[in-house]
């Protein structure tokens, strides 16, 4: 056997338990630092709701004096159709697919069943979505001719808003000088109080590029203390600031293909703040396939779903970034 050429479908129930929802749950998924929405009513709606203030009131024996409802901010988040398609040589394919197999230590290499292939096959291929989306989601830009532009990203978003000079993102450039660890004070100090105000909840995150996390981890290296020694020599399972985790974004690899994006950045926001919206159960025509083709001696594998995603609140944002 040297070629894999079952044909597999996952739509409607099975396209959400089997491919998608595994993608979109669990620590992985928090580990990207934002609020993921999968399968929402549509339209989808990013809330976000406010605490009251003082709700305390004078007892009195009856009557009804009522109060002041919360704050809701709301915000709808636009969809996009979007399509991903894959072509192995049938070997390759057949090679890879089987890679996946073989690093299993429970698996007998004697009786491959079919679902074993059919997991190994989705995991190929939900690993080459779930990166696609997660880069997209930073960098995309639909007005960009090719790559990373089926729908608009967080910083495409953000940036936008800054430079049209009607939104309340507190944003600046640092200093080329500048340590990592300036940066984030600047962007603790400069953040409104209300982004402050939300530290107790355990919600913020610093959500950095690579070098950023990377200029912060050798200062760290740098404190005269035993601890920082023994980082050095161990490494950091993670950073944080104050309290606030920091997160690699990781999307160097992205980032040098566009210059029409800035090359380096730091946010401080709240992580419900920022939302990736996918939908495959509201819309027609939504699937997974894969499948052999004899004619070209290839494997095939296409989806096709929703996806989107944006910020609800600028005054949750604080940003530092730099340009080309």
């Amino acid at each position: 056997m040297a070629k894999i050429e079952q044909a597999k479908t996952y739509t409607g129930r099975d396209l959400e338990t089997v491919f998608f929802r595994p993608m979109f749950s669990g620590p992985d998924a928090r580990a990207l630092g934002i609020r993921i929405m999968y399968n929402m009513p549509v339209p989808t709606t990013l809330q976000f709701w406010k605490r009251s203030g003082d709700i305390l009131q004078k007892y009195a024996a009856s009557g009804w004096t009522g109060g002041v409802p919360s704050d809701k901010f709301s915000k709808t988040i636009s969809l996009a159709r979007v399509k991903a398609e894959l072509g192995y040589a049938a070997d390759d394919y057949f090679s890879m697919v089987y890679e996946l197999i073989t690093n299993r230590p429970d698996v007998n290499m004697d009786d491959l069943s079919g679902t074993e292939l059919e997991e190994a096959e989705t995991a190929l291929f939900r690993e080459a979505i779930a990166e696609s989306i997660r880069a997209t989601m930073w960098l995309g830009d639909t007005e960009r001719e090719s790559g990373l532009n089926t729908f608009d990203g967080f910083i495409k978003r953000m940036m936008a808003d800054i430079e049209a000079g009607e939104t309340q993102i507190n944003s600046f450039n640092p200093g080329d000088d500048d340590t990592a660890e300036q940066t984030f004070k600047k962007l603790w100090d400069d953040a409104p109080e209300v982004l402050k105000a939300f530290k107790p909840q355990g919600n913020l995150v610093y959500l950095v590029t690579s070098d950023i996390y990377a200029k912060y981890e050798d200062e760290l290296d740098n404190v005269a203390l035993e601890a920082a020694y023994l980082a050095k020599q161990n490494g950091r399972e993670r950073l944080s600031y104050r309290g606030i985790p920091v997160i690699d974004i990781q999307i160097g690899g992205y980032l040098s293909k566009y210059a029409d994006m800035p090359q380096s950045f730091a946010l401080l926001t709240d992580r419900r703040n920022l939302a990736l919206a996918v939908n495959t159960a509201d819309f027609p025509g939504t699937e997974i396939r894969m499948w052999y083709n004899p004619d070209q001696m290839e494997n095939r594998q296409r989806a096709v779903f929703m996806a989107g995603c944006d910020y609800l609140l600028p005054e949750l944002i604080s940003l530092a970034y730099k340009t080309v």
